[in-house]
């Protein structure tokens, strides 16, 4: 194989890689960042820079259920008519290396929040756990799908505030838990509504 012919294919990988990683959907993540604003810690430099290290932990873990999602819905989204082009559903990106790349991101999370305090690497593990049960069966439960996506924001909360050591209040727990299954339900009534029509 020509040497510039393997650079390319790498080159490609990686970007079917990055869009299956599903980076714009990292906004989600400013939640961890609550507490740093919150906690008026804008200024202290060795916040900032521990906030910003459990952002990227959740980015890494976040992207990797996107992956294991869609690794389990794989079949399904090669038959949905824009889900097919999906770099793991179109075949642009093998099973095989979705799987080492998922969990090769999640030890790089891991390991980003055991670094930080053995809470956020707990919290860092219950935010796995329940986007694995979300993703294999809660999602397809009425009302548990959206405590399950309410209580992933709550845990960012969290990890944020053990982060840098300031506790997260009871309002901003309240009114994240709240905000969040605010936009669930929203999101469930868009598609819903788009279902109806077709």
């Amino acid at each position: 194989m020509n040497p510039t012919d393997a650079t390319d294919s790498d080159i490609n990988r990686a970007i079917h890689l990055l869009r299956a990683m599903r980076p714009v959907q990292w906004v989600k993540n400013v939640f961890v960042l609550a507490p740093l604003v919150f906690g008026l810690q804008l200024g202290e430099l060795s916040s900032v820079l521990r906030a910003t290290a459990a952002f990227l932990a959740f980015c890494f873990v976040a992207s990797a259920v996107y992956l294991l999602n869609d690794l389990i819905d794989r079949a399904d989204d090669a038959r949905h008519p824009t889900k097919k082009f999906r770099p793991i559903a179109s075949g642009a990106l093998t099973k095989r290396y979705a799987q080492f790349s998922m969990a090769g991101l999640i030890l790089v999370s891991l390991s980003i929040g055991a670094a930080l305090h053995w809470s956020v690497l707990v919290i860092l593990g219950a935010y796995l756990l329940n986007n694995v049960a979300y993703t294999l069966r809660l999602k397809h439960l009425a009302y548990a799908d959206i405590s399950c996506i309410a209580l992933g924001f709550l845990l960012r909360v969290l990890a944020g505030g053990f982060a840098i050591e300031v506790q997260a209040s009871s309002w901003l727990l309240a009114c994240t838990f709240l905000l969040a299954s605010l936009l669930a339900l929203g999101k469930r009534r868009h598609e819903l509504v788009v279902v109806l029509q077709q």
